[in-house]
């Protein structure tokens, strides 16, 4: 089970990522679209927030890192509220700062909070949840083993609540980073990893410990996209996965999507479909990852429409 409670968020907050319409027919082409997409809770909530401290006019306004992994989302807070992003806290001197969904390592909060700057922290809650299991884990004297990406931005923060101290596990190889000696191993797991290779490896982790400690921080939102590409898969020939470049989510549903017998291609624009590669296909699915907008969704189900309806 996923962490989080899809109907606890809607409760909440009145939000709902389910989409109204699902099914589309052009001629003899069916196009199936996963019943969540667009932005998640956590996506919506931090560009909420954004927006509203732009809005506020109140000095300028930065993202520390791209506020979520959608270009079309980054470009439009630029070029319409005028909210850049920074890479490095010595690269702004004023204003709001708001931490990227992902979260940002300790030290980057503390520094960007020592020069005076009013920091509003819009990590995803279910990523704070990941942190401060970590830290639980390594203040009890746990080997913290994180499962996921090294390069991800979300796990470079995790890691910085264990003094950069836990090991990174992404593939088998990796298990032999985990020290021998340490035998009580605590785990906790990228928020966007698939839940069967998260599980392969936690199999070999629990071979190798005494006591393992596990925290299921797959969000909610990862299981049910994933089992929605599952489903859209199985019923497609050609599957369309629309999301950002850099988005691990996205990358993620392109994989449960070759996985279940689907051609699979994935495009940050509508400009990008290449209808040469749907071939002769006549049921086409399409997925999106938990930072892209409604709109192009939509965009891009009026596109492939408009293709065959010619």
């Amino acid at each position: 089970m996923a962490m989080g409670s899809a109907k606890q968020n809607a409760k909440i907050d009145g939000f709902s990522d389910l989409r109204d319409e699902t099914y589309y027919r052009v001629g003899k082409i069916e196009i199936n679209v996963a019943r969540h997409s667009g932005y998640c809770w956590g996506v919506q909530r931090a560009y909420d927030q954004t927006l509203a401290l732009a809005k506020e006019g109140d000095g300028p306004v930065t993202t520390f890192g791209p506020l979520i992994h959608n270009p079309q989302t980054i470009t439009e807070l630029r070029d319409t509220y005028g909210v850049n992003y920074v890479e490095r806290a010595e690269d702004v001197s004023e204003g709001t700062v708001v931490i990227r969904t992902h979260g940002v390592p300790v030290q980057t909060k503390e520094a960007l909070e020592k020069k005076g700057l009013n920091v509003v922290d819009a990590t995803c809650p279910y990523v704070r949840v990941s942190q401060n299991y970590a830290k639980l884990l390594y203040d009890e004297k746990y080997q913290v083993v994180i499962v996921g990406s090294p390069d991800h931005p979300e796990v470079k923060g995790i890691m910085s609540y264990t003094n950069n101290e836990a090991v990174v596990v992404k593939t088998r190889d990796d298990l032999k980073k985990v020290p021998r000696s340490r035998r009580r191993i605590g785990v906790v797991i990228q928020s966007t990893m698939i839940l069967d290779h998260a599980n392969e490896l936690i199999a070999e982790l629990i071979r190798m410990g005494q006591e393992v400690r596990v925290f299921n921080t797959i969000c909610y939102v990862t299981d049910e996209r994933q089992k929605d590409a599952e489903d859209v898969a199985s019923k497609s020939e050609f599957v369309v996965v629309v999301g950002g470049a850099e988005s691990s989510n996205t990358k993620k549903l392109a994989m449960v999507a070759q996985e279940h017998g689907a051609r699979t291609t994935i495009i940050e624009r509508t400009e990008e479909l290449d209808f040469a590669l749907f071939g002769d296909a006549t049921r086409i699915g399409v997925l999106a990852g938990a930072s892209t907008p409604n709109w192009l969704i939509d965009q891009v189900v009026e596109k492939i429409s408009a293709h065959y309806s010619r």
